[in-house]
């Protein structure tokens, strides 16, 4: 069986941040978990999935740096 061809991300678009209220793409350096500001981590706004985390919860956000 033949493997299967390696994408060298040349031309790709960079990965999107998977929520409106994140600042960057998991794992992007420089960025790291925290508790959504709109829902106060809950997940819910106004008896529905909060829009900013999703549901979840959690944003991705820049740290530090000075």
């Amino acid at each position: 069986m033949a493997a299967a061809p390696q994408d060298s991300g040349a031309g790709a678009a960079p990965p999107t941040p998977a929520h409106p209220g994140d600042e960057a793409p998991a794992g992007a350096p420089g960025s790291g978990e925290s508790v959504c500001r709109r829902c106060g981590g809950s997940g819910r706004d106004q008896g529905q999935a909060c829009p900013d985390c999703g549901g979840t919860g959690k944003v991705i956000e820049g740290i530090g740096g000075g």
